[in-house]
């Protein structure tokens, strides 16, 4: 199968969820015993994310994105059998092949203050483009409700499909590595992570607060490591600056930036505990890379969290500081995190690439049997 895969909206800039769902899904892809090609289309920025050289992958370069005929022109050239676009808002028009996109979540509906367009403008997108889509992949059955319900879209062509935490989770972590790791950060011998791009439904103040509340509440200190994108034009990082100077928590708080993948197993195993206070997510991978970490975990009770950790987690009301401090008292009971670990263990063997990958590739093949449309 001849799959195109639209990546003419990738960001490395912040490299969330979305963007780690599609590098580990295409090299996954690619290394499968299956009969794919996949030809990648993206601008030059960002061809070196992707093996140059696998014999299963080709780079398409395109030198304009909005000169829509020229992609087409590529398209039709390839042969190809079916267009795949995994990335939010990068859907094109008048694409003449079978059809799958990822949709991840519908924040703009929960949240539309968050989301640039807001709720009318990102409705009318979706609108516009939805009766292109001959199949709906997404990653949990709380998104696959909310397409359902606000996008109306038909329940027979979405897929519920999880993924898993990057390849180097699944593997030991050399304790060496993790020494130096905390050597190199400076990391306290205890401490929470939370690893966030500064998005507002990322409840970074609430989880600030909560640290605050448990020093002059409980007179306990809690250290506390941020990692995620960061820029100075970023309001929200701006306002958790803010706020950890006024508090004076800068002997708490460690604002470690965007860290490169490889580190990030070991700033979870040096870790006392996951906290995720999120107030949305679609799927929510650091949940999945704790567990495979056997990181304890804390999270919010909002959007497909529940569903994702099940019982492998303390959870909390996101929007009450004294809620989350609560928790993070209880996960420091020593039985309590082993209880957790445990569960997390468990829950943990539920996410597999090689099973996204076979679930993914049976939605292709569905899919492209239908034929090229009209």
């Amino acid at each position: 199968m001849r799959i195109g895969i639209n990546l003419i909206t990738l960001s490395t800039d912040r490299f969330g969820g979305a963007e780690q769902y599609v590098k580990n899904l295409i090299w996954h892809l690619a290394n499968s015993p299956e009969n794919v090609e996949l030809f990648l289309f993206l601008t030059r920025s960002y061809r070196d994310i992707f093996p140059q050289h696998h014999e299963k992958i080709k780079i398409i370069i395109l030198k304009d994105i909005k000169n829509l005929d020229k992609i087409h022109e590529d398209i039709h050239k390839l042969q190809l059998d079916l267009w795949f676009s995994p990335l939010h808002r990068s859907y094109l028009p008048n694409i003449q092949l079978p059809t799958v996109v990822t949709i991840h979540d519908l924040l703009h509906v929960s949240y539309p203050q968050f989301v640039p367009g807001q709720l009318e403008e990102n409705n009318q997108y979706y609108q516009a483009f939805a009766p292109s889509f001959d199949g709906i992949i997404t990653v949990s059955n709380f998104s696959k409700a909310a397409i359902i319900q606000h996008l109306k879209l038909s329940e027979e062509k979405i897929y519920v499909i999880y993924h898993d935490a990057p390849l180097f989770f699944n593997k030991t972590t050399n304790d060496l590595k993790s020494v130096n790791i905390k050597k190199k950060y400076d990391l306290p011998d205890d401490y929470a992570l939370y690893p966030a791009s500064y998005q507002p439904h990322k409840n970074h103040l609430n989880l600030l607060k909560a640290i605050l509340h448990l020093n002059h509440q409980y007179h306990k200190k809690i250290s506390l490591v941020l990692t995620g994108f960061s820029y100075k034009g970023n309001i929200i990082f701006q306002d958790v600056i803010k706020f950890i100077k006024e508090h004076h928590l800068e002997n708490q708080v460690r604002l470690l930036g965007f860290l490169p993948p490889d580190e990030m197993p070991s700033l979870y195993k040096n870790a006392s505990f996951l906290i995720f206070p999120s107030l949305y997510e679609g799927f929510g991978i650091p949940l999945v890379e704790a567990m495979k970490s056997q990181c304890p975990i804390i999270c919010s009770n909002r959007g497909s969290i529940p569903e994702i950790v099940r019982d492998a987690a303390l959870q909390f009301n996101p929007e009450s500081p004294e809620e989350i401090a609560q928790s993070i008292l209880k996960v420091l009971h020593p039985q309590t995190r082993l209880e957790l670990i445990e569960k997390g263990n468990e829950r943990g063997k539920a996410f597999s690439w090689t099973k996204t990958v076979q679930e993914t590739l049976t939605v292709f093949q569905s899919v492209s049997r239908k034929g090229e449309k009209s």
